[in-house]
């Protein structure tokens, strides 16, 4: 029992600390700048050049956005486009030899984007590199069925050629929340960019950064009521044995009474 007890006491231990550490990511991420409206940053870089940590939220724009044609057909606007393709090439020789070659290529198209709200706009800098970036607005999509691309890759047709097997993109209008240091380029432009002390994060969605915040500490009180489940059974059977142990020792002491007094004559 007394083993059990210790159990339950160091999982109660690990759900606290576990839940502190939560609880503290969510408290940091709540601490951020809120920039509802991008006319305020203006304001706020005035007060603090450097170092200002902000969340944004809008919608994508680009002033020279990359016209390219989707799955449907008709064109579309993006910002960013990463094609992943496979070329082949069968030929003939002189022998009558046939032999194939396939190659691996990787095409990565980006323009220059920003955020933009009915305010003004801010333009984002290296957020390929942030965190959540390709999940939140990178979405990978099949655009060659698979058993299309099997039967291509091991029986191509003759000649060469190339297939587009995943195709993922960046459009123009899709609401991210960004999460950066603000600051202004040279030409003195709003900027949005990789925090020094700071995990540079891009959300999908509208509410997706207070869905997360607000998931977090969901999950910061769950390890904590599981630290105090475990931590009341554990002290309740240290409680248990020690009110035995001490009950037991006061029989025998008063049984040992007993049989002196019997054996005194």
């Amino acid at each position: 029992m007394l083993q059990i007890a210790f159990y339950l006491s160091c999982g109660a231990t690990a759900c606290y600390l576990w839940g502190r550490r939560i609880k503290g990511e969510a408290d940091s991420f709540s601490s951020i700048t809120r920039v509802v409206d991008f006319k305020r940053l203006d304001e706020l870089l005035k007060e603090k050049a450097t170092n200002l940590l902000v969340v944004l939220s809008g919608k994508v724009a680009s002033a020279t956005p990359i016209n390219c044609k989707h799955e449907n057909g008709p064109l579309g606007a993006v910002v960013h486009e990463v094609n992943l393709e496979m070329g082949y090439e069968t030929k003939l020789d002189d022998d009558g030899i046939i032999s194939k070659t396939h190659n691996i290529l990787l095409q990565t198209k980006e323009a220059p984007w920003c955020l933009e709200d009915s305010t003004g706009l801010v333009k984002v800098v290296g957020a390929e590199f942030a965190d959540g970036y390709v999940a939140a607005a990178m979405k990978p999509k099949s655009v060659i069925p698979r058993d299309e691309f099997f039967k291509w890759f091991l029986k191509p047709p003759e000649g060469s050629s190339k297939v587009v097997i995943c195709r993922s993109a960046l459009d123009t209008g899709t609401f991210l929340t960004v999460v950066g240091e603000a600051a202004r380029d040279e030409a003195g432009n709003l900027t949005i960019q990789k925090p020094s002390e700071h995990s540079f994060m891009v959300f999908g969605g509208e509410g997706s950064f207070d869905k997360m915040v607000g998931k977090l500490k969901s999950n910061s009180e769950f390890y904590f009521f599981c630290s105090k489940i475990f931590g009341t059974i554990a002290f309740a059977i240290v409680v248990f044995k020690g009110v035995s142990f001490i009950r037991r020792v006061l029989r025998e002491r008063a049984e040992n009474a007993d049989s002196d007094n019997e054996e005194t004559p």
